[in-house]
């Protein structure tokens, strides 16, 4: 039999999904571009940059991706007119691919978030300080419950 608190948890979460779907929605905008990043790639290039040189399968697990998917991805970010990572063989393991960030890479991320995070400066931008103290507080819960894993 599930509890008030289990069913409060999970509106929490649905409600929490519902804010992470609007401030995604919200922070696109128009046609994508050439050259623009797909969400996939930003995804990759964040693990690149947050664990430095990474296998290509580990960096399928983590995304959740088909093998397929996962090399097209790859393709995509490296064979650009400006690769945006580097592949190599794995020096313990012939089989595997070593994959990490260029510096293009990188600014092509910072990029990509910048954009991000200034829409997101123009939604918030009207918070009161005391919300948005609030905020940094819930999120700063937040973050820390997604890091213990």
């Amino acid at each position: 039999m599930a509890t008030v608190a289990t069913h409060r948890v999970e509106d929490i979460a649905h409600e929490l999904f519902q804010v992470v779907t609007q401030i995604c929605l919200s922070t696109l905008r128009g046609r994508r571009r050439a050259g623009d990043l797909k969400e996939v790639e930003f995804l990759t290039l964040s693990l690149l940059q947050a664990h430095g040189i990474m296998i290509v399968g580990d960096i399928q697990r983590v995304l959740g991706v088909l093998p397929a998917q996962m090399s097209r991805v790859i393709r995509s970010l490296e064979n650009c007119e400006r690769p945006l990572i580097q592949c190599s063989i794995n020096a313990r393991d012939k089989r595997k691919i070593d994959v990490e960030l260029t510096n293009l890479g990188e600014r092509a991320l910072l990029d990509y978030q910048g954009k991000r995070v200034g829409r997101i400066v123009e939604r918030l931008s009207n918070l009161a300080d005391d919300d948005q103290e609030d905020l940094i507080q819930a999120l700063n819960k937040l973050h820390g419950l997604l890091e213990a894993k």
